[in-house]
């Protein structure tokens, strides 16, 4: 059985689109009952096995305690966990409120430290499991305008690298997955001014469809992270090794002196 958070659209929902078409009974949960609930049904009619549709806010820990004993007592142990319930801002640091920060970092990092730790315990008691955790491409290269996001990706990944130690031994897996740009409609609120869009070109974004089939194409393997598309890889390194001329460089990229005057 497959657990989605942020399930009902997105990277989300083309997660859970792809584990039934692989046969999976499918969980996911979202915020709006009524579209995790149609994603649900979709999942049903893609896989033919049962699937089910749990609202739930990540940034209460009550309700993520209520929802885990449902799915354990209605339906049984996780097999696999995704935490794709993500939230973005792309705005200078200096410009956004308290409330902007905390959301985000709780969130994007908070609640999927949370969760984890909650599914982990189970996933260590039966000696099997996959944890998959969104990151993104954030969290290795730093871009204008997205420090708070990317903070919270970089958390991301630090945290998947300690927590896949931990549980190793264990049988379970901890899958981190750092997606470029994807054409999903997190840009519509993360970006609502198009500023940050616009200074990519469409070679650079990937379909969610695409980075679904991705992502389960690794799980059951000792794959450690998924860096989609492969230019993730290579800037990330790139930046590590030549820190200066990245920032020379990604400035040039998203025309930062133009951002600048607009703070």
């Amino acid at each position: 059985m497959v657990l989605i958070t942020g399930g009902s659209s997105g990277i989300g929902k083309a997660l859970a689109l792809e584990a039934a078409r692989r046969g999976a009974i499918v969980v996911v949960t979202a915020r709006n009952k009524e579209r995790v609930s149609a994603v649900a049904k979709q999942c049903l009619l893609l896989s033919g096995r049962p699937a089910f549709a749990y609202q739930m806010d990540v940034t209460s820990p009550d309700e993520i305690d209520a929802v885990l004993n449902k799915i354990s007592h209605q339906i049984g142990g996780i097999d696999v966990l995704v935490n794709s319930a993500g939230l973005g801002k792309f705005a200078p640091a200096a410009s956004q409120s308290y409330k902007t920060l905390k959301g985000m970092n709780d969130v994007n990092l908070l609640a999927l430290m949370y969760i984890s730790r909650c599914v982990a315990k189970q996933m260590m008691n039966q000696g099997y499991g996959a944890i998959i955790n969104l990151g993104s491409a954030d969290g290795k290269i730093p871009t204008p305008n997205s420090a708070v996001y990317s903070a919270t990706k970089a958390g991301v990944i630090q945290f998947d690298n300690v927590l896949r130690m931990e549980v190793a031994d264990y049988g379970v897996q901890v899958l981190t997955v750092n997606p470029g740009p994807v054409n999903t409609p997190f840009f519509d609120k993360a970006d609502h001014n198009g500023n940050y869009r616009s200074h990519l070109p469409k070679w650079m974004f990937i379909s969610a469809d695409e980075l679904a089939r991705r992502v389960w194409n690794n799980v059951g393997y000792k794959t450690r992270e998924i860096n989609v598309p492969s230019y993730v890889s290579y800037l990330g390194w790139a930046y590590q090794v030549f820190p200066g001329l990245g920032d020379w460089a990604i400035k040039k990229f998203f025309d930062f002196q133009q951002n600048k005057q607009e703070l």
